[in-house]
């Protein structure tokens, strides 16, 4: 009996060789509830697998057989449409086959579109173009009714231009110089309107860029950036107030003693005077780059901009007070040697 108790105590017991029994028999029945139970769970899996498998094919034909229907259908309404049948005649046709009447009213609903698209693109592009150029030649009439551009400054030559060029980043003078100097240009060189036998207008004539395209080349590669200064220089001059034919370098300091003591010795007109004081107060804080600038003259130009524009209306109205027809000769000698740099 102790030989039979030890034997089974060492078996099943807590030591070594009991923990590795009871490992044993565990791992016996986890062997054979697999073997019982796998087959049934890959046949439950299987048997859900074919349901989802059974479904997609019925949905699939389904959407087929409804396609079929609707291609069927659609040549039937387009024989019936030639020979002269009415929608009405169609749906009696169908005789309540919801399918049917489904697949007509997409047809007939996609047909109709079809054909209102076609009728708009019909109609667009004349419609549009006439329209687009009634309106085009009654603002060409507006703008020939409107004098074109004088300056006082002489044309500029090829030499001066590509010198101001080269200069237009060393000071805010310098960059509205150039652009005055394109502004001016303009004035010189022909950019009326084209027209053929009829008298319709066909183009314009080459104006700024077939200038430089003919006289500087490297400049007519720049263009966009050429016409950035002069759209600052004309900017300038609705800032401070400048009319034909003053020019927009009117404003600007003398560059050499013997013309500061010409410029200080000649005062200029009243209102150039008022716009020298204008162009100080714009240019003062500004950052030393042609960029800067123009943000600056867009912004005092910005109708959004209330606190910029009411700053420019109160310079005006300061200078239009102080600077009177008697003391513009004393503004004029303080502010021509003033530099103008930000």
């Amino acid at each position: 009996m102790a030989d039979e108790y030890r034997c089974t105590h060492d078996d099943t017991g807590s030591g070594p060789g009991g923990r590795r029994q009871s490992a044993r028999l565990a791992a016996g029945e986890l062997s054979a509830w697999l073997a019982k139970y796998e087959p049934v769970e890959r046949a439950v899996i299987e048997a859900h697998e074919r349901r989802l498998a059974n479904r997609a094919r019925r949905r699939e034909a389904r959407a087929r057989a409804f396609g079929d229907l609707c291609e069927a259908t659609e040549g039937l309404a387009t024989v019936w449409r030639r020979e002269g049948w009415s929608v009405g005649e169609m749906v009696r046709w169908a005789d309540g086959d919801v399918l049917t009447l489904l697949a007509l009213a997409r047809w007939m609903r996609g047909d109709a579109t079809r054909r209102v698209d076609r009728l708009r693109g019909r109609l667009r592009r004349p419609l549009y173009y006439e329209n687009e150029r009634a309106r085009r030649q009654v603002l060409a009439a507006e703008r020939r009714r409107v004098g074109g551009r004088r300056t006082t400054n002489p044309c500029p030559t090829r030499e001066e231009i590509l010198d101001a060029w080269t200069r237009r980043r060393e000071s805010h003078e310098a960059a509205v110089r150039f652009g005055s100097m394109v502004h001016d240009l303009e004035c010189y060189v022909d950019n009326s309107l084209l027209r053929d036998e009829t008298g319709e207008i066909v183009g314009r004539r080459g104006g700024v860029k077939a200038w430089l395209h003919e006289n500087i080349p490297a400049l007519h590669l720049r263009y966009t950036t050429v016409m950035r200064y002069k759209a600052m220089a004309k900017r300038l001059r609705q800032v401070v107030g400048l009319a034909d034919p003053v020019p927009a370098a009117a404003v600007l300091a003398t560059e050499r003693a013997a013309t500061e003591r010409t410029a200080v010795a000649v005062t200029p007109d009243l209102a150039v005077v008022r716009a020298r004081a204008v162009w100080l107060e714009v240019v003062k804080g500004v950052r030393g780059t042609p960029t800067a600038l123009m943000e600056r003259l867009d912004a005092l130009t910005d109708p959004d901009r209330v606190e910029d524009a009411n700053m420019l209306a109160g310079w005006k109205e300061k200078y239009e007070n102080e600077i009177t027809v008697s003391m513009k000769s004393r503004w004029w000698r303080r502010m021509a040697r003033k530099r103008d740099v930000g």
